[in-house]
């Protein structure tokens, strides 16, 4: 999904601020499902779905026209690896509909971000440690009742071994035990799990063309 948010992230203009959702209407015969409705990507807030219908690529992409193109301040609609893609820029929020054919049908994968000031969107982001020089490469976040769940894509800006043990003292220094963990040096890749109560957060890291990437998931109870 990293390409897509490219391209929403390329169709911002400057940010104003708006409390009001739009509403988003889904073909009758669609089976709908909620996949975050507190979630920010980048520190902006989002809601997202996934869809699922009998219709072509192309009737899928005509319902989604019909229902945001005269709505819009900007709209754009391309082909993008084999998906066609709709972003509806209404007000304050981005509507954005991705559009994949299936061989019995259409997935389709919904977005609506608000497009609030950018120091509001910095202080959305919750912190998360990062080893020195490092570069958040993506950083999504969603809350439901029960749990709030952090995952970043990390550039680290050490080796393999300081990336690993920078992360593993980390955690032990504020109380979380070690449920696994696996540094092999040799085939440049490091696992880590720890916990504390039900937070648990998962890291992996691995070399490519000499730079350490970094997969963090966290998941923490509460908001």
């Amino acid at each position: 999904m990293n390409k897509i948010y490219c391209l929403i992230l390329l169709f911002y203009p400057i940010f104003v601020y708006a409390d009001n959702w739009p509403g988003i209407e889904f073909p009758d015969s669609a089976v709908v499902e909620i996949v975050a409705d507190d979630m920010t990507v980048y520190g902006f807030p989002m809601r997202t779905w996934i869809v699922k219908d009998k219709k072509s690529q192309m009737m899928m992409a005509n319902f989604f026209a019909q229902q945001w193109r005269n709505n819009s301040d900007k709209y754009d609609a391309q082909m993008f690896n084999g998906d066609y893609v709709i972003n509806s820029l209404q007000s304050s929020f981005l509507l954005t509909a991705r559009i994949h054919r299936e061989d019995d049908g259409v997935t389709v994968y919904v977005g609506v971000t608000q497009n609030i000031e950018q120091d509001k969107a910095s202080a959305n982001k919750k912190d998360f440690p990062t080893p020195n020089k490092s570069i958040i490469l993506s950083d999504v976040q969603s809350t439901d009742i029960y749990k709030h769940g952090h995952t970043l894509v990390i550039q680290s800006g050490e080796s393999l071994s300081a990336s690993y043990h920078f992360y593993r003292r980390y955690y032990q220094r504020r109380g979380w035990a070690e449920i696994s963990a696996k540094l092999s040096p040799q085939v440049g890749k490091a696992v880590l799990q720890m916990s504390k109560g039900a937070d648990i957060v998962d890291i992996s890291f691995n070399t490519k063309k000499s730079k350490i990437y970094i997969v963090a998931n966290q998941v923490k109870e509460g908001r």
